[in-house]
């Protein structure tokens, strides 16, 4: 996505959205000169159900969690998020974590690392990050977010809540 946009800047695209999945970066802002509003994926059901929106311009939103890529054996989902020290997927409260930062190259690498150190860990950890922020979604429907983003993120989904 920091490619695409870098080529929509040298040519001159003040606005657009590019939606690589789990990964969205808002080049610009609107044609109206509004800011974005993006979508966070519910965990916990199909792609495009959210639990809230987010307002920006010029950020990466890059999503991860337990919910697109996984494997069922006998009865047990094990996602891709996987742990070097055993192999195995983590096994934490996080179902899906959001990484919002100016570059996805970072947001991408964050969603997977903020996601193994677990919630009160990963929040400490992002807020000492500059232009960095993140929704941590837990598996008990609480949703966690950094200091950063408490102005632009709106909750629209009742079955969740915002824990802190």
């Amino acid at each position: 996505a920091d490619v695409i946009s870098n080529i929509l800047s040298n040519n001159n695209v003040k606005s657009a959205i590019i939606d690589l999945g789990g990964n969205i970066y808002a080049h610009g802002e609107k044609v109206n000169s509004e800011s974005w509003k993006i979508g966070i994926q519910n965990p916990f059901s199909d792609r495009g159900d959210i639990i809230g929106t987010i307002t920006v311009k010029n950020k990466s939103i890059v999503t991860s969690g337990i919910y697109e890529r996984y494997i069922e054996k006998d009865g047990v989902k094990y996602h891709h998020i996987l742990s070097p020290q055993n192999g195995y997927p983590y096994d934490n409260e996080i179902a899906g974590i959001t990484i919002v930062s100016d570059k996805s190259i970072d947001g991408d690498a964050l969603s997977t690392s903020v996601f193994a150190m677990g919630v009160e860990e990963g929040m400490k950890f992002v807020n000492t990050l500059p232009n960095t922020d993140a929704i941590f979604v837990t598996k008990d429907n609480k949703i966690y977010i950094t200091d950063g983003i408490r102005d632009i993120f709106k909750l629209t989904n009742t079955d969740f809540t915002l824990a802190n």
